[in-house]
């Protein structure tokens, strides 16, 4: 686990890089682990912004040493098509369709209005809709071809 403080930094480097932190992951693939930063900006992020956003970490992480094994560090967008899953990653998908998976199975497409720490609003066929967090199974956005 990351600490939030060494999460704030990270934010703050990315922020300097022109982009908005959306995630940072620890995971294990293939017994490698990874340190995922997932980086976003409205315009689409460059692979040239990944790069000088993990030239700029890489220093920072290997002094701060936040993981006590070996580790790859992986910077990267979240993806055109990404799971929405705290209240940040919806304030920054404000006005894309969205796919609302619910509690009782029933899904529910539309354009993300608003969102704060314990609901967000979607138009969709029916209209606008306040839906709580607790009550969705999955959200993404989604990508019309």
């Amino acid at each position: 686990m990351i600490s939030l403080e060494i999460q704030e930094k990270i934010e703050q480097y990315v922020k300097s890089c022109g982009c908005e932190l959306y995630g940072v992951e620890l995971l294990r693939e293939n017994n490698q682990e990874i340190l995922r930063v997932s980086i976003y900006s409205p315009q689409g992020v460059s692979l040239d912004q990944c790069q000088e956003v993990s030239q700029l970490l890489s220093p920072f992480l290997d002094v701060e040493d936040p993981i006590s094994s070996e580790y790859v560090l992986e910077v990267s967008s979240p993806g055109v098509e990404r799971v929405l899953k705290n209240p940040r990653h919806f304030l920054l998908s404000l006005g894309e369709e969205i796919e609302v998976k619910m509690m009782d199975k029933s899904k529910i497409q539309g354009k993300l209005l608003s969102s704060d720490e314990d609901s967000f609003v979607i138009c969709g066929a029916n209209g606008e809709q306040k839906i709580a967090y607790s009550q969705t199974k999955k959200v993404k956005t989604i990508f019309q071809w």
